[in-house]
């Protein structure tokens, strides 16, 4: 599931309702993989009420850290990110509307899908 939104905006109040959309085309998730932006109480009591275990690395100030599994694959955000730069278009943004930067980023994940998808695991990310 992909979004587009303004670049000031921030990534988090969006990670919830992105979730709930997820959910209803995906039954069971069992693991999300995020950055530190979405280590909020909150947002990780709302992750648990769904039954998702959130694999979010603690900030630092964090009193009270939750369990966190370092060797999981929180990485793949960020990788799958760096293969859609690869992509010329997406990354010098020459699509400046809206509906036609997500196509394009929608036909770019299809791509990316389809030479992964053998050696790895499916992910929602």
């Amino acid at each position: 599931m992909v979004e587009v939104i303004p670049g000031q905006a921030s990534d988090a109040p969006r990670l919830e309702p992105m979730l709930d959309k997820t959910l209803d085309r995906v039954p069971v998730i069992d693991e999300l993989d995020a950055g530190k932006r979405f280590d909020g109480d909150q947002q990780r009591h709302a992750y648990t009420a769904r039954g998702v275990f959130a694999n979010i690395p603690n900030k630092k100030n964090r009193v009270h850290p939750w369990a966190f599994d370092p060797v999981g694959s929180r990485t793949e955000p960020g990788r799958t990110s760096g293969k859609t730069k690869q992509f010329r278009r997406v990354a010098t943004r020459y699509e400046k509307l809206a509906p036609t930067f997500l196509g394009l980023i929608q036909l770019i994940l299809g791509f990316i899908n389809v030479k992964y998808k053998d050696n790895q695991k499916v992910r929602i990310i």
